[in-house]
């Protein structure tokens, strides 16, 4: 939950740039990168963001810059991999349920596909025979912050079952494909390694299947990063070294180095971002007073989506009396940021920052209620703070709704 942009520098910010505004510090997300990169030591390491997270521009020029890859998940999300300069492979297409159109899309640009549905594989077979793709298996277990995080579990929709392997295993050995590595992601916001532990057991096993023509193995991300101040994150060096022991007795094992990839999205991206909001008003009476912000779930859905808890700061009076207080949205909807929330007191025209919104932020954002998106700044390490987004305006919208009725 830490950032290195100041108070002072956030306000400033969102005095020049108005209100709302998210700000990211590209400090944070280059200190993430480095973290990965220190705790796992094996033969041969990836770094592919899954940038579903955040896909502004700047941000995966700046994280390819760093040295990672893509993860992605559509279409789009490849071209703008493609735009940021990142290599076709350096990029892995890892979608759920979309049209073959998009695999051809992928394929057709040397981008490295993930496959978990036995149509797909026939597809690829029939149209781009002998080509390299991945399997991404489901490994039955339980964990992540939310259950609508947990995409490892049983029931999930994500991944081969592990009950189909034999079955899964004589069928690749009757098509042309290569399967050059296995795949899983958990879920997201897993705090407990042992979890991890269990899941990678299962997917090394399952690599074994597969040893003669694999080239990696993907274990995603999903590592727990802190977001309430008494919260803990996942201990990366001692995970990173533990997964780092596992992998290399793994290429001892099969007498040959493989590469380790991993999708980390949120915890490169969270907790560099912060939105700031505008009091609109304060309400008293009921149970405790109420703080309405200019904005809502049209601009960050996670914590009425996944009942997530985000920090909140009062910037314009932080040494105030802490008062009980509710923070929420201007939707015509129930569009609450916190409730029951510490905090110093909140009045009319004080600017709020909620913390930890780079992922899932702007990215999930909408123009529900009709409403503009908010603009987009970045913080650089060398101090500049550069619009990397423009406010979207009313005009933009009433040009879409005409563009989309003629």
């Amino acid at each position: 939950m830490t950032s290195t942009v100041s108070h002072a520098i956030l306000l400033q910010l969102g005095e020049q740039y108005g209100l709302p505004l998210y700000i990211y510090d590209a400090a944070t997300i280059i200190r993430q990168i480095g973290r990965l990169k220190r705790a796992f030591t094996v033969p041969h390491l990836e770094i592919r963001y899954a940038c579903k997270a955040l896909t502004t521009q700047a941000v995966l020029d700046l994280i390819y810059l760093e040295g990672c890859g893509m993860d992605t998940v559509s279409q789009g999300e490849m071209f703008m991999a493609l735009r940021a300069g990142v290599p076709s492979s350096q990029i892995s297409f890892t979608p759920s349920g979309v049209m073959l159109s998009e695999y051809m899309y992928a394929l057709e640009r040397g981008i490295h596909v993930h496959v978990d549905q036995w149509h797909v594989l026939e597809w690829i077979d029939r149209h781009y025979p002998g080509a390299s793709v991945t399997l991404r298996f489901n490994p039955g277990i339980e964990a992540g912050g939310h259950s609508k995080l947990q995409v490892g579990r049983d029931g999930s929709k994500f991944g081969f079952q592990a009950q189909d392997l034999d079955v899964l295993k004589a069928f690749t050995d009757n098509l042309s494909l290569r399967i050059s590595g296995v795949h899983m992601h958990l879920g997201s916001d897993i705090g407990s390694s042992g979890h991890f532990d269990e899941a990678y057991s299962i997917l090394l096993d399952i690599a074994m299947r597969w040893k003669d023509t694999l080239q990696h193995v993907d274990v995603g991300g999903g590592f727990k990063i802190p977001y309430h101040p008494d919260d803990h994150a996942l201990d990366m060096d001692s995970f990173g070294e533990s997964v780092s022991q596992r992998f290399r007795a793994f290429c001892a094992g099969i007498g040959r180095d493989v590469t380790l990839i991993l999708e980390p999205g949120k915890y490169l991206v969270s907790e560099a971002g912060h939105i700031l909001m505008e009091v609109s008003g304060v309400r008293g009476g009921g149970e405790r007073p109420m703080a309405f912000v200019a904005s809502g779930f049209n601009h960050f859905v996670r914590p009425m989506n996944y009942d997530a808890y985000h920090h909140i700061l009062n910037l314009s009076n932080p040494t105030g009396a802490i008062v009980r207080q509710d923070v929420v949205g201007y939707l015509c909807e129930t569009d609450t940021f916190a409730t029951d929330r510490m905090l110093p007191e909140i009045r009319q025209g004080d600017v709020l920052c909620l913390m930890n919104a780079g992922a899932y932020g702007y990215s999930m954002a909408s123009n529900y209620n009709a409403r503009p998106r908010p603009a987009e700044v970045m913080v650089y390490p060398d101090g500049r703070a550069v619009l990397i987004r423009r406010a979207e305006t009313m005009d933009d919208l009433l040009q879409t709704d005409m563009l989309m009725n003629t």
